[in-house]
């Protein structure tokens, strides 16, 4: 288990992990200010093959999966530079609670991808109508990044420990549910507001238009209202589920140190 541990441990991962987190960021930052200017004027394309629904470079923040991997970024970078020699950012990204919340999050945004939102996501295409789309191709790129390399990478950076102690799997299960459900409520009152919401589920009416008995009913609030709660309810099970298996693992891997 030294052994394990010593990888994340070694200034050569930390020079990789700083690269890596400015490069996640670089990636998110490129996508964010050429969306104006690159994807809006193809939006009405984008909404009918649901694509992308942002309105703005500024809303395409308000997406979990490029919050968990903004989360990600920072972390890797913070993660780096404390094993390099900073003592301060050594011992807060030593912390498996923050470390663990980030995970869950990161994890999560590629679980969700893969069994809801891939089967009916597209490509984005490199032309529409013989009208190129410019650097929209780099969009797939981005979104194989987030998606994929960036969960998968970041799910098995929590195989190696930096706490070598168990830590209370259900505690902190509950606590890494403080964001997603600080995120699910600050979309709806932030969508309520504005229109945009980053997700179908998180709007009341969108959700009530895709249910079968329901999407030919004038919507009824209330109703609308239960739903949300039963998707907030239903996503944050899934969120302590997934932080209830990762805080297992961690134990299970902690309790493998040899003795010294």
């Amino acid at each position: 288990m030294s052994d394990s541990k010593s990888i994340i441990e070694k200034k050569g991962f930390a020079v990789f992990a700083v690269i890596y987190g400015i490069t996640g960021l670089l990636i998110m930052g490129h996508h964010i200010i050429s969306y104006n200017n690159i994807l809006l004027p193809f939006r009405d394309y984008l909404l009918e093959n649901q694509v992308i629904t942002a309105p703005s470079g500024a809303a395409f923040l308000r997406m979990f999966t490029n919050e968990s991997n903004i989360l990600v970024d920072i972390f890797l970078i913070l993660f780096g530079i404390g094993v390099l020699g900073s003592e301060k950012l050594y011992k807060f990204t030593h912390k498996e609670i923050l470390r663990g919340a980030i995970t869950v999050n990161i994890a999560v945004t590629g679980i969700i991808y893969f069994a809801v939102l891939l089967p009916s996501s597209s490509s984005f295409p490199t032309e529409i109508n013989g009208v190129s789309t410019g650097g929209m191709w780099f969009s797939n790129v981005v979104n194989i990044w987030d998606h994929l390399i960036t969960p998968v990478f970041f799910t098995a950076f929590w195989f190696f420990p930096v706490e070598m102690r168990k830590i209370p799997k259900v505690k902190y299960a509950l606590a890494y549910l403080i964001y997603p459900i600080c995120y699910f409520i600050m979309c709806i009152i932030w969508g309520s507001v504005d229109g945009f919401y980053p997700y179908p589920f998180l709007n009341g009416q969108q959700m009530w238009s895709f249910i079968p008995g329901l999407r030919d009913q004038p919507y009824n609030g209330a109703i609308g209202i239960l739903l949300l709660v039963a998707v907030v309810v239903v996503l944050s099970g899934v969120f302590f589920g997934v932080g209830c298996a990762l805080n297992g693992i961690h134990n299970k891997r902690a309790a493998e140190k040899p003795a010294e």
